[in-house]
């Protein structure tokens, strides 16, 4: 199993290739063969003749590619599964909590789905986490969105005329998306606190020049994901009253908060908005999944009856594809030189590996993930 087709995305609004040329040429050299739907990576800068010169074939598009591909490889959900061959080694996110029915027609029509999203974040994982390569991206896209929409800057500047004092960013979760966050606004020259509930990030926080906000919400830990866990009532209550009084405050807001394969949540309510400062900017990065913030909208800004202005930060990456597409390529060529068998020049699927059996999700005509059975 070597033959990888790149597929071109259907969706508009993405921007990003799977994999970039300069990954492809050093698969070539391992043994592995690719074909590129032609214009799929346009939009993140990298040419159908770059494909080329790399070693890959163009192919007129997806289903033109997969009669004879072994291994399919694209971002997004796949729309249909039709056209894919039986045994056909398919990897994209796949949203598997909200797609049984995508998960049961890979099953049924033989394909072995790996869901990139799905991939343990283990230390010998890291190489391949799609999750934390492109979250880190979107914290610094969702801070250079708000500086440009803000009508203040973010350093300290003396001036003849006076002294303008630094913005105020306050970050809520300080996962990899918040610690990108936390970093570009106080390379702008902002004043940032931060929270997340973990007690244990406090370091990182303060070492990256951020002040913790501490909120005493009880016992708090973290899932097998890496993700915070879900919190109970009273402790979104508590958290809520406590952030309040830092969100008057600041100029500028990002949220977070994620909670894997279950809905965000609210954070940050329309009585917490009223009391903040005309002109400020929330940033809900977890709109995708519900929303952290009140009244937030997917792909829309939303501007408050006092003019706080909350902005949608889903798939900020998008907006630096180069590079998104650059991470991703490395995580997913991570993820096939790992499973490549050097002796029999084939990519083995290895189920004992914890790897490949933390992400198949199919095989053999079934649903074999335990967490989706």
């Amino acid at each position: 199993m070597k033959k990888v087709l790149i597929c071109k995305e259907s969706d508009a609004l993405e921007t990003r290739v799977a994999m970039v040329p300069a990954d492809i040429k050093k698969l070539i050299g391992m043994g592995f063969s690719f074909k590129v739907v032609s214009g799929a990576g346009i939009k993140s800068g990298f040419s159908d003749e770059a494909y080329k010169e790399a070693g890959a074939e163009i192919v007129a598009s997806n289903e033109a590619g997969y009669a004879d591909s072994e291994i399919v490889v694209r971002i997004l959900k796949p729309e249909s599964t039709e056209g894919l061959k039986k045994d056909t080694l398919h990897l994209s996110y796949l949203d598997p909590f909200n797609e049984k029915e995508l998960l049961n027609k890979f099953a049924s029509d033989g394909i072995q789905a790996v869901s990139l999203e799905m991939i343990p974040r283990t230390t010998l994982a890291q190489k391949m986490d799609v999750q934390s390569s492109q979250a880190s991206l979107a914290g610094y896209v969702a801070v250079l969105n708000a500086a440009a929409k803000l009508p203040k800057i973010f350093p300290m500047m003396m001036t003849p005329a006076g002294t303008i004092s630094p913005a105020k960013v306050f970050i809520i979760g300080v996962g990899v998306a918040g610690l990108q966050a936390i970093a570009t606004a106080k390379r702008l020259g902002a004043r940032v606190d931060a929270f997340d509930t973990r007690p244990v990030v406090e370091e990182q926080v303060r070492s990256l020049g951020a002040n913790f906000v501490k909120i005493d919400l009880g016992e708090m830990g973290q899932t097998e994901q890496g993700y915070a866990k879900e919190l109970t009532a009273e402790q979104i209550a508590k958290q809520q009253e406590a952030q309040a009084k830092v969100c008057e405050k600041a100029n500028v807001v990002i949220t977070t908060a994620k909670v894997f394969g279950r809905k965000a949540p609210v954070l940050i309510k329309k009585d917490v908005l009223d009391r903040m400062q005309p002109g400020s900017i929330v940033v809900d990065m977890a709109v995708s999944t519900g929303g952290n913030v009140e009244g937030s909208k997917l792909f829309e800004n939303v501007v408050t009856e006092n003019g706080v202005t909350i902005m949608s930060g889903d798939m900020l990456e998008r907006q630096v594809a180069f590079d998104a597409s650059l991470m991703l390529s490395g995580n997913i060529s991570a993820f096939l030189t790992h499973f490549h068998d050097k002796e029999k020049n084939e990519l083995v699927v290895n189920l004992e590996d914890e790897i490949m059996k933390g992400c198949l999700l199919t095989q053999n005509g079934k649903i074999i993930h335990e967490r989706f059975i």
